[in-house]
């Protein structure tokens, strides 16, 4: 992945950026605190919101929302799942996330939210996905896809050198 335009964000900009995580969770916001923002755009069309150099922020269907090493900074406490350990070699290849391999979820998840997929022995993040389904029907379903996998552990946006 190569980056095609940086440059600095706007305050303006950032306020929305800040508006935008803290609906997802205000934990999330904590990522600007007192940060120079810096735009990254990509060839592949992706816009990253680079922190000290790192891609700590990512749109996403015109919502913002950590990349994985933002979600390291920060604690995850809504809009998670969390997954058995023989769910994440498949998932940090790209795989969707199945029902089977998930072992809790947040009963708030709504169909259509961005979400963390954490894995189960240290609640690290492993992906940033899209909710196929809410969380009630998460608790009714025993199989089949519930989590569209967008963003991956070894995946270009993590591997991304600035």
């Amino acid at each position: 992945m190569k980056i095609k335009e940086r440059y600095f964000a706007k305050q303006k900009l950032v306020k929305t950026i800040r508006e935008g995580l803290t609906g997802a969770s205000p934990a999330f916001a904590e990522l600007l605190s007192d940060a120079r923002v810096e735009i990254a755009k990509t060839e592949e069309g992706i816009t990253l919101f680079l922190i000290n150099g790192e891609p700590m922020i990512f749109e996403i269907e015109g919502r913002y929302f950590p990349t994985l090493k933002g979600l390291l900074e920060v604690a995850v406490d809504r809009l998670y799942v969390v997954v058995d350990a023989g769910a994440v070699p498949f998932i940090i290849n790209g795989a969707d996330i199945m029902r089977p391999g998930i072992v809790e979820y947040d009963p708030g998840i709504k169909r259509g939210d961005l979400v963390v997929v954490l894995e189960e022995r240290h609640r690290r993040p492993v992906a940033v996905g899209k909710a196929l389904c809410s969380g009630e029907e998460l608790a009714e379903m025993e199989k089949g896809k519930c989590i569209k996998n967008l963003h991956y552990v070894g995946d270009r946006i993590w591997r991304l050198r600035t």
